[in-house]
């Protein structure tokens, strides 16, 4: 009777043990394991379009600072048009500078936003190898995560639409500008 018991006690045990099994299944670990090379390969894409959005922000941060010194030492200049079309090309250049720097501020959140799901990312994978989390809410955090990641590529999709119409914009100022010096130039010369 004591081996009876002894067994039923192993057995129910062992029941329990397993039961409580953390494993993941092969298709959700396999889902986790993507979503970390696709998470990688977003914040790389998302990266070197910050460092393009950085040095046009700095370029045309610099050219609205030039056609703004130019529209002031030209402010005696006595052709009208030319004094409207300087002013003009000056507010453009700001306004379009602006841009670039509303850009790269939301950038500078998204990028610390980004880190810190980066981290809760790592951390959580960790505590999935360890057993730590049930295959439920393993399930319901990569839903999370997903999401997470679903909304970072519409926000970079949204700033690159943005960040392209704000570079055209610039480059047809800085061509517009260009022409206006060329033009100067050749009045001067008279």
């Amino acid at each position: 009777m004591k081996t009876k018991a002894i067994l039923a006690f192993v057995v129910a045990g062992a029941m329990a043990l397993s039961s409580c099994t953390k494993k993941i299944d092969e298709k959700t670990m396999s889902e986790i394991n993507q979503f970390g090379t696709d998470w990688t390969a977003l914040g790389e894409k998302a990266t070197a379009w910050s460092q393009q959005l950085t040095e046009t922000a700095t370029k045309a941060k610099e050219f609205a600072t030039a056609q703004t010194d130019m529209q002031t030492q030209m402010a005696n200049i006595k052709d009208e048009a030319m004094k409207t079309k300087m002013a003009e090309t000056a507010q453009k250049a700001t306004e379009d500078a602006s841009k670039f720097e509303a850009m790269s501020n939301e950038w500078n959140q998204f990028k610390t936003t980004w880190d810190e799901t980066t981290k809760q990312f790592t951390e959580w994978k960790d505590k999935i190898a360890k057993g730590e989390i049930n295959p439920a809410d393993a399930v319901t955090g990569l839903a999370d995560f997903k999401s997470k990641m679903s909304d970072a590529q519409a926000k970079i999709e949204s700033w690159n639409t943005s960040f392209a119409e704000a570079k055209t914009s610039i480059e047809q100022n800085m061509a517009s500008a260009g022409e206006m010096a060329k033009s100067i130039e050749a009045t001067s010369k008279k």
